[in-house]
């Protein structure tokens, strides 16, 4: 998949930098947060939550019509989740109760390819985006916890925990997906003010079988940004 990805992804920068859209591109920068999450297909008891981060990319915007364009947005997100485990049980007569809270944390380099579509809405422009976005990873795993333990509502126990973890052969380094969005922008001239909401639908399973173990998970989220577009051409 790496070896057949990099040609393509070559050859789509080679075609825009040949046509005549070159002379009408758009370059600019956006900036947001993910929701990001891990989804755990056929399960839905997993204590995954969604996990705040932070995303940039530098936009190049290609027009194909007056109102359609091809946009290529190299970037970086942080992604991951966040946990939150609780258990209560009653033992000789007295209450235990047990609170895990932590979180996942992973950096990605990410390139969106989308198809845009801007129709006019008076002073303002519509904004929806659908495409396919790659991601590669750009670090280890970080993970964070807490722990108490409670007997009949008193703390007996408080465990603090962060570790690092590197990728092998039990996870996966690359991963692809499919990203969808709408939003509104504001052109002044040559500029163009946008802000965005957007999904991210993560296709790839991020984990292996280890003892016949057959769990799918996968990287999924929503984002939200704003940013600006200048259009450097004629």
């Amino acid at each position: 998949m790496k070896k057949s990805l990099c040609p393509f992804l070559l050859l789509v920068l080679c075609s825009f930098a040949g046509s005549a859209s070159w002379a009408q591109m758009g370059v600019g920068l956006r900036a947001g947060s993910n929701f990001a999450n891990f989804v755990v297909q056929d399960d839905q008891n997993y204590p995954f939550k969604p996990k705040p981060g932070l995303n940039f990319a530098i936009l190049f915007n290609f027009p194909v019509g007056p109102a359609t364009s091809i946009q290529l947005e190299p970037g970086f997100s942080q992604r991951g989740t966040r946990v939150r485990m609780k258990s209560e049980d009653l033992i000789n007569g007295q209450q235990l109760k047990v609170d895990i809270k932590g979180t996942l944390s992973v950096n990605y380099i990410e390139l969106p390819i989308l198809f845009q579509y801007r129709p006019k809405l008076g002073k303002l422009e519509g904004l929806f985006s659908i495409g396919p976005e790659v991601r590669l990873l750009a670090g280890n795993l970080k993970a964070k916890s807490t722990s108490k333990a409670y007997v009949d509502g008193e703390l007996i126990a408080s465990e603090s925990q962060d570790e690092t973890y590197s990728f092998g052969e039990d996870s996966r380094k690359f991963d692809f997906g499919a990203v969808g969005g709408a939003g509104l922008a504001y052109p002044i001239g040559a500029l163009r003010i946008f802000a965005e909401g957007r999904y991210h639908l993560g296709l790839r399973n991020l984990a292996t079988s280890d003892d016949g173990d057959d769990a799918k998970l996968y990287n999924r989220g929503a984002s939200a940004h704003i940013g600006v577009l200048f259009q450097v051409g004629k």
